[in-house]
């Protein structure tokens, strides 16, 4: 009996929430401090091996498409997650100073995340994290 309770932990899914695909996931601003923290890329491991098919259909497809150089759209995230910091330090990305972001990178896709002030014009920063280099798609999910 121990034994195939010992055989049937061992056969369980990691419930821990990781960034198991090294999704880029970082914050912008942090001027709201009652501001949660989004889940971002983080899943568990029965999440992760769902989300696999997904990830390499889409991965590839953007390349067997032309659409990318790459042979994954998601190789391309880390230089837009870096493009999209410089933006931020230098002032080309402009978002609310009185503001908590996250953004995370996903396959050439940009979400940002977080808590902005009643006077931030919705859309915004979707349409700034468009232009830069190689994304493909940005979306916002804020709250004012």
């Amino acid at each position: 009996m121990l034994a195939a309770f010992a055989a049937l932990c061992a056969h369980a899914a990691d419930e821990t929430l990781k960034n198991r695909f090294n999704d880029p996931f970082f914050q912008l601003s942090s001027a709201v401090a009652a501001c949660p923290v989004p889940r971002g890329p983080l899943m568990t491991e029965e999440e992760a091996i769902r989300d696999t098919h997904h990830r390499l259909e889409r991965g590839q497809r953007c390349y067997l498409e032309k659409r990318c150089k790459y042979p994954s759209s998601y190789q391309y995230d880390p230089g837009i997650a870096q493009a999209i910091q410089a933006a931020a330090r230098d002032g080309s990305l402009r978002f609310p100073k009185q503001s908590s972001l996250w953004v995370m990178v996903q396959g050439r896709r940009v979400f940002v995340y977080g808590c902005v002030p009643k006077d931030y014009r919705a859309g915004s920063l979707r349409d700034q994290l468009r232009r830069i280099p190689d994304v493909e798609l940005a979306v916002e999910d804020v709250t004012r």
